[in-house]
Parts: C-alpha cells; sequence; structure tokens
C-alpha cells in the first residue's frame, strides 16, 4: 500500500473513530441553530438573511461572543470557498458569494463547525485567502486563528461537512423557496390547494379522483 493509500485509511479509521463523540454534538448544535432561527419573529426570506440569522443564533450560543458574517469573491487561483477568521473580540466567517445558495449554508455551516470544534490550523491557503480579502492594513497580524475550507486536516474538515450537509438539511425547506400558506377549512372543505395543485391553475379544486389517490399534492 502506497503512502497516499495508508494516509487515505487512517483519515477513514479516524472519522469513524471520532464520529461517535461527534454525531451528538453535532446534532445538538445544529438543533439548537434551526430552533432558534425558526422561532424569531420574522422568518429569513432568503439565503442570505438565513445565513447571517444563523450567524445570530450562533453569536446567542456563545454567550453574546460576536460571529460576523461576510459574502465575498474569493481569487480564482485559490481553491477556498469558506474562511473562519478568530479575533481577539469576535469571529468572521467569509462564504464565497458565487457559490449556489445549498453550497453557501453548506459552506457556513463547515466554518461553523470548524469555529466550535476548534480547529485551529494554519495553512497556506487560508493564509492566502485572508491577505487576498484584507482591506486594511494590519488585517492579517490582527487574526489569532485561520481556517479555510479546502485548507485544514482531512478528519476535521470531514467532521465540518459532514455538518455543513446536516445545517443545510435541515433548512431545505428555505433552499427551495417558501412553502405555500396552508388552506383555511372552508377552502379545505372545498377541495382547495392553493399553489400546490401540480399542473393546475391556482385556486382550483382538484378533481375528486385525484383527491382520493392523493394525486396532485406538493412535491415532497
Amino acid at each position: 500500500m502506497g503512502i497516499a493509500g495508508a494516509r487515505q485509511r487512517l483519515t477513514g479509521l479516524a472519522s469513524r473513530l471520532l464520529r461517535p463523540r461527534t454525531g451528538p454534538a453535532m446534532r445538538t448544535l445544529a438543533g439548537d441553530l434551526a430552533a432558534a432561527v425558526r422561532a424569531r419573529p420574522e422568518t429569513p426570506r432568503d439565503i442570505r438573511q438565513l445565513c447571517h440569522a444563523l450567524c445570530e443564533e450562533m453569536t446567542a450560543l456563545r454567550a453574546g461572543r460576536p460571529v460576523e458574517l461576510r459574502f465575498e469573491r474569493f481569487p480564482d487561483e485559490i481553491e477556498v470557498t469558506g474562511l473562519w477568521v478568530e479575533f481577539a473580540d469576535f469571529d468572521l466567517i467569509i462564504v464565497e458569494e458565487r457559490a449556489e445558495d445549498v453550497q453557501q449554508l453548506v459552506i457556513l455551516g463547515h466554518e461553523l463547525w470548524h469555529l466550535h470544534a476548534g480547529h485551529r490550523h494554519h495553512h497556506l491557503a487560508g493564509a492566502a485567502a485572508a491577505r487576498a480579502l484584507a482591506d486594511a492594513p494590519g488585517w492579517r497580524e490582527a487574526a489569532l486563528t485561520v481556517a479555510a475550507r479546502n485548507g485544514s486536516r482531512e478528519t476535521d474538515e470531514a467532521e465540518a461537512d459532514h455538518f455543513g450537509h446536516r445545517l443545510a438539511t435541515l433548512f431545505r425547506g428555505h433552499l427551495s423557496g417558501p412553502r405555500p400558506a396552508p388552506p383555511d377549512p372552508l377552502q379545505r372543505s372545498l377541495g382547495y390547494r392553493g399553489r400546490e395543485r401540480a399542473g393546475g391553475p391556482e385556486g382550483r379544486a382538484a378533481p375528486a379522483a385525484d383527491r382520493r389517490s392523493g394525486k396532485g399534492g406538493a412535491a415532497r
């Protein structure tokens, strides 16, 4: 077995050994963030509002230590799509602005897990990204930790990816657009389906045969 194969095997073994310990922590954090966002007076209207809301709730979970969020365009020559930078009195997460909605949420979750787990790895990709995005002298020097996507140790990256996808799954309703309001009792008695009626005019009752067979309902 070559060096690359041995390294891959050891990484997979490490991931399996860590999963029992990190799994419950991931479920707890993702569940707490999701519950907090859903309990907010105003529901986020788009992916960026959702991402900002998640960072605000992460701030609350961390006893008020600010988690700030920026959407930026990373240089094409740097293979980084997300970045967590730790400062003395706040944390900054930067997400690639050109990524698709679902990917932006996965990237944010990825960096939130690095932050939560305290993955502190200085590496070339993260340092280069930080320098490229710095907009003031001394910005890089003020950073205590830089953890960028595609740059940390493989086991930590696997954990962070797992959490990012878990978080995106919890908010898949936000990623596919707002769901229609449920019909009121009178509308239900008339078979009203609103925008849920597939292939039919808005507000038209589904045929009786379709209602009996379950056809014409909302896609899942």
